[in-house]
């Protein structure tokens, strides 16, 4: 599997970054087919066979944790780059 790190800052506090985070993880999961695993300690886990995407929001910082199997690596890297990079920064802006 190949990881790859994105990071995108903020100023909203840990919590706020969390709650306007969430519906659009909601909507890569449906997307995707993952499975949402419960938040623990500002870390939130989407996960399917091939996928382990990690997201841990602190209070001025969110990095996600992309890793894909070498298939996925091949196929759907970029569409994941692109979507992270349009949808993410607009709903961290304060």
């Amino acid at each position: 599997m190949a990881a790859k790190t994105y990071r995108f800052s903020h100023d909203l506090g840990r919590d706020l970054a969390i709650q306007r985070l969430e519906p659009a993880l909601d909507s890569l999961a449906r997307q995707y087919g993952l499975e949402r695993l419960p938040p623990h300690d500002g870390k939130l886990v989407l996960r399917r066979t091939g996928v382990d995407a990690h997201v841990f929001v602190a209070d001025g910082d969110v990095e996600i944790v992309v890793d894909l199997n070498w298939f996925l690596e091949k196929t759907v890297r970029e569409r994941i780059e692109d979507a992270l990079h349009k949808d993410i920064p607009p709903l961290l802006r304060t």
